[in-house]
């Protein structure tokens, strides 16, 4: 059974109970067909779960192991696989991880694509997509088809690197969506606004793949007077993970093929509905290469309640950040996502990357003027873990000015703090 194959909604305890039922089609799956579940997921009790409590006592995945044998988590031959993902690590040095992929995994993730795209366009409209196209599985490719099977047009822009090119495609497109990375976007939005175009040309915007702050929520909405949905994935769900029904709703699970805990990252522990901590994923559906109880590193909590669109789906609160994705400056911690609401939220900044250097803060950001260096460090002051840093003398800035409408980090993926390294 997949996304589409409810025939009509069901209850929450009937999706609970339905998702129990592939939980345990899972574990047997695995245990008969990979040596290293076989082992990972050996005990004493019973191999089946009866609760999903009993379930959460189960061993979870590590990012490394992924890292270390993910040929060892195949449960079907190699001859099935009809696509394999290679995702670099953030950081400088480890193993890339490897996510083995069948045509059924794909196929999946297209009829969720489309389902989750039918509340942004739709027959006769057309939609710009800021991310390359042309690899068969890709995800450029997967979300084009996706559009064109609700009767829309797709245009695959490829990856953002102008954003006067990406605003002047879209004109040329007349397309009334928009999809691609928040920075991405947001860049887009502050061109579209310092050329003074009309904000009831484009009628929705997705915003994928990363941490969406709120102040690029704001900015787009503004400049564009769309309607501005978010989503959660990762190539490790399959790419899609959980998107907004309507603006402000939350996130809706992609409940019948990811099984999503919330667990304390320090003791593993089950979380209820309501408390942050780390988004633990199961594939649901996924025979050739299932992940069972994977840690994320992702952080969020489940919204209590149901929602207002009757779905029985469960929802993730839009703020999504990155387990340990910070500074520590001896005087507390900065996080990401401070840096983002304070400098998205100037409407000078186009984008920007940070790091620690020599005990030097050190922002790439990207300016519609150069006359704005004051305006940075005030909203930078503004962070209180920063403000107590500069006047301790902790850390110093160095700030790193450029308005040539490129993007601060080239490419797609998931942003983090930038690891400079001593010459």
């Amino acid at each position: 059974m997949g996304w589409t194959d409810f025939a009509t909604p069901p209850k929450p305890d009937e999706l609970r109970r339905w998702q129990l039922d592939q939980l345990n089609r899972l574990l047997r799956h695995a245990r008969e067909n990979s040596s290293f579940y076989e082992a990972h997921l050996k005990s004493e009790g019973t191999p089946f779960v009866r609760s999903f409590e009993e379930y959460a006592r189960l061993p979870m995945l590590s990012t490394q192991m992924l890292r270390d044998c993910p040929q060892k988590l195949l449960c079907v031959s190699q001859d099935d696989i009809e696509r394999i993902v290679t995702v670099k690590s953030s950081g400088t040095t480890g193993l890339p991880k490897r996510v083995f992929c069948t045509s059924e995994d794909l196929a999946a993730t297209k009829d969720y694509f489309a389902w989750g795209m039918s509340n942004l366009t739709g027959p006769g409209e057309s939609a710009l997509v800021l991310m390359p196209g042309g690899r068969p599985g890709g995800v450029g490719d997967l979300l084009s088809d996706a559009i064109e099977s609700l009767g829309a047009r797709c245009v695959l822009h490829g990856e953002m690197q102008d954003s006067a090119a990406a605003v002047d495609h879209l004109l040329a497109e007349g397309a009334t969506c928009l999809i691609g990375q928040s920075a991405h976007v947001n860049m887009v939005a502050r061109e579209w606004r310092r050329r003074g175009l009309p904000s009831d040309r484009v009628r929705s915007v997705l915003l994928c793949w990363d941490v969406t702050p709120q102040a690029v929520v704001e900015n787009v909405t503004q400049a564009l007077g769309s309607r501005v949905f978010r989503h959660w994935g990762m190539v490790e769900t399959g790419l899609g993970g959980a998107v907004e029904c309507a603006p402000g709703s939350g996130l809706h699970l992609r409940e019948t093929d990811v099984l999503v805990e919330i667990v304390d990252p320090s003791t593993g522990c089950l979380l209820p509905d309501g408390e942050f901590g780390e988004i633990v994923v199961t594939t649901l559906q996924r025979r050739g290469m299932p992940l069972i109880r994977y840690r994320t590193g992702d952080m969020a909590r489940i919204m209590p309640g149901r929602c207002r669109c009757g779905s029985p789906m469960r929802r993730l609160d839009p703020e999504i950040r990155r387990l340990g994705d910070g500074l520590d400056f001896g005087t507390g911690f900065l996080r990401l996502e401070d840096l983002n609401e304070a400098l998205y939220g100037l409407p000078e900044v186009d984008d920007f990357t940070a790091g620690i250097k020599e005990g030097l803060l050190h922002l790439h950001v990207c300016v519609e003027r150069f006359g704005v260096r004051c305006r940075i460090i005030e909203a930078l002051k503004g962070i209180p873990v920063v403000n107590e840093a500069l006047k301790r003398g902790a850390i110093g800035l160095a700030i790193h000015l450029k308005d040539d409408r490129t993007p601060a980090v080239p490419g797609l993926g998931k942003r983090c703090f930038h690891e400079y390294r001593s010459s």
